[in-house]
């Protein structure tokens, strides 16, 4: 047996390993036969880029937010509601008064829907950190806080709130991966 020689506690360090590039992914599924892949990378503290991939979309706009909870168990109604650390109203991405998982639209065509957007209020750490959360497409386009909202409930108009995106087709849980 060889002995080894250990350097006092006192003279230990912690080994801190840090990276300025972070990497999510969610996979989303549903059940219309909506489906898909989502990527989200952020260098340092700067926006996060995010570029889709979805099929079984139909053709035009469909709302694409951040949920509040990466809970699945109940399909895509467990996600909550859009994520919204501010307590702001609902809007565009380009709105100061925003969730921030409002992402807008996206536009799916015959061939399906790619897309790629950058947005600075859903980190990959930190206190608003999206990891965990969920992913959700939405049935109609977003109307980005702009339209009707005189009928609350989950069947009303709820534009300051939901957009009047419709239905949820399909949602995922947001995950890290290796940058």
């Amino acid at each position: 047996m060889t002995a080894r020689a250990f350097a006092p506690a006192s003279a230990r360090r912690a080994l801190v390993v840090e990276t300025a590039d972070k990497k999510a992914v969610c996979v989303l599924t549903g059940t219309a036969g909506v489906e898909g892949v989502v990527t989200f990378t952020q260098s340092g503290d700067g926006p996060t880029k995010v570029s889709g991939d979805l099929k079984g979309l139909a053709a035009g706009k469909h709302g694409f937010h951040i949920h509040e909870f990466g809970d699945t168990t109940n399909g895509c109604m467990s996600t909550g509601p859009h994520f919204n650390p501010a307590g702001k109203d609902h809007g565009a991405p380009t709105d100061e008064n925003r969730h921030a998982g409002d992402l807008g639209n996206v536009v799916a065509t015959a061939d399906g829907c790619v897309f790629e957007l950058e947005d600075v209020q859903i980190p990959l750490d930190g206190t608003n950190s999206i990891i965990g959360r969920a992913c959700v497409i939405h049935e109609l386009e977003d109307d980005l806080g702009k339209g009707d909202s005189s009928e609350t409930g989950t069947q009303g108009k709820t534009s300051k709130t939901t957009g009047n995106a419709g239905a949820r087709l399909a949602c995922g849980v947001i995950a890290l991966t290796p940058a």
